[in-house]
């Protein structure tokens, strides 16, 4: 008789399980669905934005109004590129500043040097 018993709450709990499968599979496809918009939205952000960029960048005549160049200070650097994905100090008056697969070099606040291997630094060489 007690196998029995086991075997029936077995089934109802299967089947009550099964009840709660398409109510919880809606909320998730309703959140992800949602998260869908929401990337489908910052993406199309980015693509306006790599668009300009490329516009601006291909105008030979145009040349960006600020720029940075050897001798400039930090806070210029940061003012025309805005704030690095990272920064170091590498010795007591020396300092790094990482745009993606560029790096800005300072020594003593000023620009010394630079690498800019990502193509996204808005320098100028005097």
């Amino acid at each position: 008789m007690k196998p029995t018993i086991y075997i029936l709450l077995i089934f109802l709990l299967t089947q009550s399980c099964n009840n709660l499968d398409p109510q919880i599979n809606e909320k998730r496809i309703s959140k992800l669905e949602e998260r869908i918009r929401t990337l489908e939205k910052q993406l199309e952000q980015i693509n306006n934005s790599i668009q300009n960029d490329t516009i601006r960048n291909t105008d030979p005549q145009q040349e960006y109004s600020e720029y940075f160049t050897i001798g400039s200070t930090m806070d210029e650097v940061i003012d025309i590129m805005g704030e690095p994905s990272s920064y170091m100090k590498t010795a007591p008056e020396a300092r790094k500043l990482i745009y993606g697969l560029s790096t800005v070099y300072f020594y003593q606040g000023k620009v010394i040097s630079f690498d800019n291997l990502g193509d996204n630094l808005r320098v100028k060489v005097k």
